[in-house]
């Protein structure tokens, strides 16, 4: 059976901040792993080699590994080029699905990364700005802490308030599913999703 599953980020902090509790729980079931960073975020203000670090820190709280690459921070887009990328990507990998960022974010980089994901696999779209449309949920009460510690790795990206913010969707998140914490996904492939995904009204 392959249990092979790939978490594609645009940014080094984006699954974290999306699905990764989700990861740490189908870890837990004996699911490999990867995370797939297509930018290195080297546009954000103390640029890429802080938070390659960040990232190199964050995966080893995980103890998950990852792959960064360099389409360019803030240059993502839907072109010939970066579409063979991903498909090599993918095919290299053969995963059972990937996640990816939702395609209605305020961020082109977010956006196009998960268009790019859902060209070639069945996707499940995690939520990096608004939640909206969500329609399948993972309990992540028991990695709720260590998904906290991970966040917490890629210090450079954190903003006052964040850390309340991520909670509330956390905690909102659980409150869907009738746990303490959840992540919520939409997802619109009709994919045979482990059972811990949970679907939602």
């Amino acid at each position: 059976m392959n249990k092979k599953i790939l978490a594609f980020g645009a940014h080094p902090d984006d699954v974290e901040f999306g699905c990764v509790g989700t990861l740490l729980v189908l870890k837990e079931k004996g699911y490999d792993i990867t995370i797939i960073d297509l930018t290195r975020g080297e546009a954000a203000k103390f640029g890429a080699s802080e938070r390659l670090k960040e990232a190199e820190n964050a995966s080893k709280i995980l103890n998950i590994s990852r792959k960064i690459f360099d389409f360019g921070d803030k240059k993502v887009s839907l072109s010939e080029e970066n579409k063979s990328q991903v498909k090599k990507i993918i095919k290299e990998f053969d995963p059972l699905f990937a996640f990816a960022p939702y395609f209605v974010d305020k961020h082109s980089d977010h956006v196009n990364t998960g268009k790019l994901v859902s060209l070639f696999i069945p996707t499940v779209h995690y939520f990096i700005s608004d939640v909206e449309n969500s329609n399948m949920g993972v309990d992540i009460s028991k990695f709720y802490l260590k998904k906290i510690e991970a966040m917490n790795a890629h210090k450079t990206q954190l903003r006052p308030g964040n850390k309340d913010w991520l909670e509330k969707r956390c905690i909102d998140g659980g409150e869907k599913l009738g746990v303490q914490y959840g992540e919520l996904f939409f997802t619109e492939n009709k994919i045979a999703l482990p059972s811990v995904f949970r679907k939602i009204k």
